[in-house]
C-alpha cells in the first residue's frame, strides 16, 4: 500500500513538473461534485452467481489538479470523499436492509482534450482509482453492524478502473464516467464480489 501511494505521489509531482515546462498551457486546480449510480456485481462462487444487491446511489465531491503534458494530453490526479448506499434484493433478504459506505477516492486520470472552439473542449479520460473505506455498515431497521474488521467480511480498499467523457465550457466541466471494480471485496471467502458505478460530474476549474 505504501508503494502504491508513493507511485501516486511521484506521478502527480512529475505531472506538475512537466506542465511547468509546457509553454502552451498551464496546470490548474478544479472542484468536482458528482452524483453516482452504485452498481454492485453478483456474488459468485465456482461459476455460480447470485444477484444479491439492487442498484443504489450516492454522491462524491473533491478536488483535482489538471496537469497538461503536451498537445491536449494531460494527467489529472485528485482527492474525493464519497457516500453511497445500495440495498439487498427482496428475493435474497426479505427486509429493507441496506449497505451504506463512506470513504475517500484517489483517482489518477490520463486524458485528452479536443478543442472544438476557443471556449469549448471535448474530453476523454481513463485511469486507476484507489478507494479507501472509512465506514461501511449494514442497516436493517434499528439494527446496524460494521462490515469492516474480522467479523464484517468486506475489505476497506478497492482499486477501480475508470473511463469517461466530458465537455468543458470556459471554466465549467461536465462529464459522465464509469468505474469497474478490479478487486474482490469479500475478505476470507472463496466467493467473489466487485463494486462498480456510473458517475455524473459537474465541476469548476480555477
Amino acid at each position: 500500500m505504501k508503494k502504491f501511494f508513493c507511485i501516486l505521489a511521484a506521478t502527480a509531482l512529475l505531472s506538475v513538473g512537466l506542465s511547468a515546462q509546457n509553454s502552451d498551457s498551464h496546470g490548474h486546480f478544479g472542484i468536482r461534485v458528482g452524483g453516482e449510480i452504485a452498481c454492485p456485481g453478483e456474488i459468485s462462487q465456482d461459476g455460480v452467481g447470485v444477484d444479491a444487491f439492487s442498484v443504489g446511489g450516492g454522491i462524491e465531491f473533491g478536488a483535482v489538479y489538471t496537469a497538461p503534458i503536451t498537445a491536449g494530453f494531460y494527467i489529472e490526479p485528485g482527492l474525493k470523499l464519497y457516500y453511497n448506499q445500495y440495498s439487498f434484493n427482496d428475493d435474497v433478504v426479505d427486509t429493507d436492509a441496506s449497505i451504506r459506505k463512506f470513504g475517500m477516492r484517489i483517482p489518477v486520470m490520463a486524458g485528452y482534450r479536443f478543442g472544438l472552439t476557443d471556449e469549448i473542449g471535448l474530453h476523454v479520460f481513463t485511469g486507476p482509482e484507489l478507494e479507501i473505506g472509512f465506514s461501511a455498515k449494514e442497516h436493517n431497521g434499528g439494527y446496524s453492524a460494521s462490515l469492516y474488521g474480522e467479523d464484517g467480511g468486506m475489505k476497506r480498499v478497492d482499486l477501480l478502473w475508470g473511463i469517461g467523457a466530458g465537455v468543458s465550457y470556459k471554466r465549467f466541466f461536465y462529464a459522465v464516467s464509469g468505474s469497474l471494480g478490479m478487486l474482490n471485496m469479500l475478505s476470507d471467502s472463496d466467493a467473489k464480489f466487485h463494486e462498480n458505478r456510473v458517475t455524473f460530474t459537474i465541476g469548476y476549474n480555477f
